[in-house]
């Protein structure tokens, strides 16, 4: 199931195939729902783009189409931001010229991309951009700050308009960041997509391998938009290709796990959610918990609101 399939799989039977005039103009009334639909939800204009991305490259995988024209696929984990062989890009349906959706970037370029998209922002505009990165002990300016330097500047004051110290305060569009502190190494970013605040479960304290430091924290269910080589849980990146469930890595959403304590301060987080029940395999809930959690004083997880 997390196999990455090889571009020669990309394709479904020319049979089942849409001609492309006929899947460009199918995709884009799909859009343009989407687009109708996030005006009237008013959120911010970089989540909106990046739903309407996933839900492009998703159409047309849902009628077979894995790659373009040319043979590209339409949604990959790699790129980056000045690479003249192998550019980070994100790219939108456009029915005037029989264009398909396509993405190619890791997860904080394709939050710089999206702001680009949005508002034409640039890193290098921002007043003030130049901070300290904690990894390299520098000075510096980037054009595509990596999830760690994003926490920089967000910490720095710099281009974030606020950092959300609290759950229950975090907005749809926040950025959400992590990061084991002092290290580039497994940082990451995501854009919040909700918090699904009916989904809160107090943690165990009755159990064998209950954790003290633990009590009266709650855990809670977030959905995220990002760009990953990996899965969360309910994510869309995991697509039916030729009848088997395959992931393609790329631009997708899922959910990930956030635990706060009584503040709604964030305490740890997941990658994915426990499978097991919390109602009637607690026990086992906790055991997988235990076992995705990432506690905030190893890696620490912020949350920043765009201007």
């Amino acid at each position: 199931m997390q196999l990455v399939i090889s571009d020669s799989r990309y394709s479904a039977a020319p049979a089942s195939r849409p001609t492309w005039t006929r899947l460009i103009a199918t995709l884009a009334i799909g859009a343009g729902c989407l687009l109708g639909a996030a005006k009237l939800a008013a959120q911010p204009a970089h989540l909106t783009k990046g739903l309407q991305l996933v839900d492009e490259i998703t159409a047309a995988q849902k009628v077979g189409v894995f790659t373009d024209s040319a043979g590209v696929p339409l949604n990959r984990y790699g790129g980056s931001w000045n690479s003249t062989t192998d550019a980070s890009y994100v790219r939108f349906l456009n029915q005037a010229t029989n264009t398909l959706p396509a993405n190619n970037t890791k997860c904080a370029p394709l939050v710089t991309h999206l702001l680009k998209v949005a508002y034409n922002w640039s890193w290098y505009s921002v007043a003030n951009l130049s901070f300290y990165d904690p990894v390299l002990k520098v000075t510096k300016t980037s054009s595509s700050p990596a999830p760690y330097q994003y926490i920089a500047l967000l910490k720095a004051g710099k281009g974030f308009a606020s950092q959300v110290t609290r759950l229950d305060q975090a907005l749809p569009g926040d950025i959400l960041l992590w990061w084991n502190i002092g290290s580039d190494d497994k940082d990451h970013a995501m854009i919040i997509v909700s918090v699904d605040t009916a989904s809160a479960k107090s943690y165990p304290t009755g159990l064998d391998a209950s954790n003290p430091a633990l009590a009266g924290t709650t855990y809670y269910a977030v959905r995220v938009l990002d760009s990953s080589s990996g899965v969360h849980t309910s994510d869309t990146r995991i697509v039916s290709v030729n009848g088997v469930d395959t992931q393609i890595p790329g631009v997708g959403l899922g959910t990930i796990g956030i635990l706060v304590n009584a503040q709604s301060q964030i305490v740890g987080t997941t990658w994915s959610l426990p499978s097991a029940s919390y109602t009637d395999e607690q026990s086992d809930w906790l055991d997988q918990l235990h076992g995705k959690l990432k506690i905030q004083s190893v890696t620490e997880a912020v949350i920043g609101r765009m201007p």
